[in-house]
């Protein structure tokens, strides 16, 4: 309940009475909608969340978010900023199998590459 309510105040949602979401706001909600309620029973097995992906992975959440943000692992949210929903199917596929296994071994390219020329920020010593 309380990632539904950060999700709508980050998003900048109000109630019809324009107050910001809290638990008894989205339950009223979700009541009045006949939507029902999370059952912690009967968790969506299909799907699993960034933290048990990068788990699964044994990657940190910065280079699941960013294989993500690359379209090498699929990825979905309901809405802007909730929570992401990755197939747990997807985390045996085959590129994404191999990315990790890049990302493992090193052998990806870097994220930022200096053009030619440019100099350095930072000194090498």
């Amino acid at each position: 309940m309380a990632a539904i309510c950060s999700s709508l105040n980050r998003l900048g949602l109000r109630t019809g009475a324009d107050n910001t979401w809290n638990e008894a706001r989205v339950r009223s909600a979700r009541d009045y909608q006949h939507l029902p309620a999370f059952d912690s029973n009967h968790p969506l097995k299909d799907f699993v969340t960034l933290r048990e992906a990068a788990q699964r992975l044994g990657l940190s959440l910065t280079i699941v978010r960013r294989m993500i943000a690359e379209k090498k692992l699929p990825a979905s949210q309901v809405i802007t900023c909730a929570p992401w929903q990755i197939s747990a199917e997807a985390l045996h596929s085959e590129a994404v199998r191999t990315e990790v296994e890049n990302i493992k071994k090193g052998v990806r390219a870097p994220r930022t590459q200096t053009p030619d020329g440019q100099q350095a920020l930072f000194s090498e010593t």
